[in-house]
């Protein structure tokens, strides 16, 4: 098992003091409540949402199908104006980046799972899956630092929340 730096990262992508704030999506899916159940059968999380802007140009929605990673969860969706801040950290146990602070209300909490965000490659956004990069946490800073306000206005972060 690999070994994690104990870390803790918080952005604050500029220094200009901006209004933070954010659209939080509760978005439960249904557990498998036959007690022979396996954890695979668990339905993915389906969600949308709508990319950030670049400027003033529309980019579009973003369809989203995501696998859980716990048993019995439910999904945040956080959308924060930029600059903003994170505190999270690999957590070698389980093998995620997970929060260590809570954030502004109705945003991530301690033990939420951060499992995807926003980031962008040049001048085309995509979602970069955290999850499946939790053991390269530079990876994921480098991909949470791309989104700045030379690009875009806001960023989305996609948290599984454990029930």
């Amino acid at each position: 098992m690999k070994s994690f730096a104990r870390l803790s990262i918080s952005f604050s992508l500029l220094a200009m003091p901006m209004a933070s704030g954010f659209v939080n999506t509760n978005l439960r899916t249904p557990s498998i409540s036959r007690a022979d159940a396996l954890f695979e059968q668990r339905p993915d999380f389906e969600f949308s949402f709508e990319i950030p802007k670049k400027g003033i140009a529309d980019i579009g929605t973003a369809e989203v199908k995501l696998p859980p990673v716990l048993e019995n969860s439910e999904l945040v969706v956080v959308r924060y104006d930029l600059p903003f801040g994170l505190s999270a950290e690999p957590d070698s146990t389980m093998g995620q980046i997970v929060v260590t602070k809570d954030g502004k209300p109705d945003g991530e909490k301690v033990g939420d799972i951060l499992r995807q965000t926003t980031y962008w490659r040049g001048k085309n956004p995509g979602l970069f899956d955290v999850s499946k990069n939790a053991d390269n946490f530079d990876l994921v800073v480098q991909a949470l630092v791309t989104n700045d306000l030379s690009i875009a206005d806001e960023i989305v972060l996609v948290f599984e929340r454990p029930l």
